[in-house]
């Protein structure tokens, strides 16, 4: 039998949360809990989630010291109760059918340990951005190559629109908590590198671009970003080779923007450039980081006209 826990993260989101959580609670196929994550917030988000408490026993409340959004969904995942967890942040909403949807998915394809659907951006209550995909329109079934994937626009998952079968977090890791930026990409590749995975492009989640706290709001340092990280990679050099490559090029490519463009960073670009694998990555990348800094520079400023004249 399918049944879904809904894990929240909550923080400092009083605004968000009721929306949120009614966007669940009017699902036309209802989850068997909801687990919102206080993470030590200062507002009193808490008190709106025990106000539906009372009216909706589903809904299960856990408090505890601030320690980031990583370690308030690895708290919920970990003490969910049901075998397949949806993933919900606290200002976004879903479209009524979207567990139903999800429901479908995994019996359609069974396979998959995780499945997504499609999301939008809004702002101002007003749909500002939809997300192509690279994908044939209306596309649903196996996502194939995903690290090879010709014309992929979209990371095709994030953190409000995927639900994960839960043993799977037991196998690949849960989510990083020394990252703060591009935590969830981290997640679902690692997903991705080891089992299969589908997705349905059609939209029925909602990113809310405006919402209270959003991390893209807030300065990015590279400290507390994927990139910084690289390193930790190193397993799937043996065990899943395309993807070792292909996320040593990602990182490299965001390293370089800290490397040339934000002194007071420089020194954490240089750690994360050093933890780079240049054997799987493009030779231009040791022009940038193995010599002296003025030659690089200028390697990287006569990339940059090329790629504008080429644009």
């Amino acid at each position: 039998m399918i049944c879904f826990s809904v894990v929240i993260p909550l923080y400092n989101k009083r605004n968000n949360i009721a929306t949120t959580l009614e966007s669940v609670l009017e699902q036309t196929f209802m989850p068997d809990e909801v687990v919102v994550v206080d993470d030590g917030s200062t507002d009193d988000g808490a008190e709106v989630v025990r106000g539906f408490q009372m009216q909706y026993p589903i809904i299960k409340l856990i408090e505890k010291k601030n320690g980031g959004v990583c370690s308030a969904r690895n708290v919920g995942i970990r003490s969910a109760s049901c075998g397949y967890v949806a993933l919900l942040d606290a200002d976004d909403v879903w479209d009524k059918e979207f567990l139903a949807e999800q429901r479908r998915m995994i019996e359609d394809f069974p396979e998959a340990k995780m499945w997504g659907i499609n999301y939008a951006e809004i702002e101002g209550g007003q749909l500002a951005r939809f997300l192509p995909t690279g994908l044939p329109e209306h596309f649903r079934g196996y996502v194939n190559d995903y690290f090879n994937m010709p014309g992929r626009v979209s990371d095709l998952f994030c953190s409000s629109s995927v639900v994960v079968e839960k043993d799977v977090f037991d196998e690949v890791g849960y989510f990083d908590e020394r990252i703060r930026y591009a935590e969830d990409n981290d997640m679902w590749w690692r997903i991705i590198a080891c089992h299969r995975v589908a997705f349905f492009d059609r939209y029925m989640a909602f990113y809310q671009f405006d919402g209270e706290n959003r991390a893209l709001k807030r300065e990015r340092l590279l400290k507390v970003f994927l990139p910084y990280y690289v390193d930790k990679y190193k397993p799937y050099k043996s065990k899943n080779y395309v993807f070792y490559r292909w996320v040593n090029r990602w990182c490299a490519v965001h390293i370089r923007n800290y490397y040339f463009n934000q002194k007071g960073q420089r020194n954490d670009a240089k750690i994360a450039a050093a933890r780079l694998d240049y054997s799987v990555i493009p030779f231009k990348y040791r022009l940038l980081f193995k010599t002296p800094y003025f030659f690089g520079r200028a390697v990287y400023s006569v990339n940059n006209l090329k790629n504008k004249f080429l644009k």
